[in-house]
């Protein structure tokens, strides 16, 4: 993940053995790294703003483009640390902690994505070979076509140090990763909140995340999460199956058109579910490879 794993396995050793001279006023330059920070992730946001222009709609699509935007939330976070030529060794327990913390939750919340995925696909299995029953017995098919029903099944995340103490009064290199590392995290579980709210088709874990979320200052995520507030909470993809079941339910199952309509559309779904199961995938995969990095560099001795 970010566990500023290239990054911090690049850099850290070189960083911990060398200290270079810095001109200027250091707390000045701190203020200098933040606020690169804070344009990069400001640059983000706002391609996800231009994306989402394109439909006043959620979609699996969008959702997949939000979670793409992990990463790159992270590199900016791991790209402020090297700057500043403050590697995690150099850092406070609390900041450590505090970034553990984050990732140990972003885990679960990853964890929560998968599951309401596999139900999603379950639903979708079913409502396949309802269809596929239609040529040979359509009162058969028409009694097994249910609507995709959604449901929500995140119980929120446990108390695992979810903000970062801004009461510690950090100062210089630090003050600025306690920053950055509160934008992070911020930004970090509202994204999973919108995606397992979308995955669920209820709003609690977006409602949940949002307030976590409460402390980022970046101007582009206010606009960003005003918009998604209005897009509501099932994805197109799922309303556009449900809608074709109902028609070929009111042919009785006899309209081969309809029929034809409704396997076209969940194939697309199908389609957009593996392409978030991947995503999902490949971010726990990084999230708990930088996580276990950076474990292991604490374990090793320093020189």
């Amino acid at each position: 993940m970010l566990l500023l794993l290239q990054s911090f396995n690049k850099h850290c050793s070189k960083f911990y053995n060398h200290h270079h001279s810095r001109h200027g006023n250091r707390a000045s330059f701190s203020v200098s790294c933040l606020q690169a920070f804070d344009a990069e992730v400001s640059s983000c946001l706002n391609q996800l703003l231009l994306s989402s222009s394109d439909s006043t709609t959620l979609s699996f699509h969008w959702l997949l483009q939000l979670l793409q935007a992990l990463p790159v939330l992270h590199q900016a976070f791991a790209k402020l640390v090297v700057d500043l030529d403050c590697p995690v060794a150099k850092w406070g327990a609390d900041l450590v902690d505090g970034y553990l913390n984050y990732s140990l939750n972003l885990l679960d919340l990853l964890n929560s994505v998968s599951f309401s995925l596999s139900q999603l696909g379950n639903s979708r299995l079913s409502l396949a070979y309802a269809l596929s029953l239609v040529r040979s017995s359509p009162l058969m098919a028409v009694a097994r076509l249910k609507p995709i029903v959604m449901k929500r099944n995140f119980m929120g995340l446990e108390n695992r140090g979810i903000v970062v103490d801004r009461k510690k009064g950090y100062s210089g290199e630090e003050w600025a990763i306690e920053r950055a590392l509160a934008t992070m995290m911020g930004i970090g579980y509202w994204v999973c909140g919108v995606v397992i709210s979308g995955c669920e088709g209820d709003s609690t874990a977006y409602f949940e995340m949002r307030r976590l979320a409460a402390g980022v200052t970046v101007p582009a995520f206010k606009e960003l999460d005003s918009v998604v507030s209005k897009k509501g909470n099932v994805p197109e993809e799922v309303k556009e199956v449900n809608c074709a079941a109902k028609e070929v339910i009111g042919s009785g199952g006899g309209d081969g058109e309809a029929a034809e309509e409704m396997r076209r559309r969940l194939e697309r779904l199908e389609k957009a579910v593996e392409r978030l199961v991947k995503e999902v995938d490949g971010r726990f995969s990084e999230v708990l490879d930088g996580r276990s990095r950076l474990l292991d560099a604490f374990r090793q001795p320093k020189h």
